[in-house]
């Protein structure tokens, strides 16, 4: 998957989960945190939605992508990206930022999904 915005905003998801290590309590950075794994995850969704458009697939919805990405094996687990969906519809509405260490793992599986998606 070649994308140009959505490496970019990987590359913030990945440097906001590392500087997390240093600082797993520090609130901004868990609000940085959140923000990028939401940019990420529309840029995802968004290439999905093409992939399914050239394949002549109708996509209305970023879990109507999602299905697409699944029937077209762009994705091997269509619950396990539901989960995301649903964690980045939580995070959307969350003005704070993340503080759960549950929602942290989540997007931590959600990076290593998203680097295998872009090698």
């Amino acid at each position: 998957m070649n994308d140009a915005k959505l490496s970019q905003a990987f590359e913030l998801l990945e440097a906001a989960l590392q500087e997390l290590e240093s600082e797993p309590e520090n609130r901004l950075r868990l609000a940085a945190l959140a923000k990028a794994f939401e940019s990420t995850f529309e840029y995802v969704w968004k290439a999905f939605k093409r992939q399914a458009d050239e394949a002549g697939l109708e996509t209305y919805s970023p879990r109507d992508a999602l299905k697409a990405a699944a029937q077209l094996g762009t994705i091997a687990d269509l619950d396990h990206w539901n989960r995301f969906l649903n964690a980045r519809n939580l995070s959307v509405h969350d003005y704070i930022g993340m503080d759960d260490g549950d929602t942290v793992s989540l997007v931590q599986e959600f990076a290593e999904e998203v680097r295998k998606l872009l090698s």
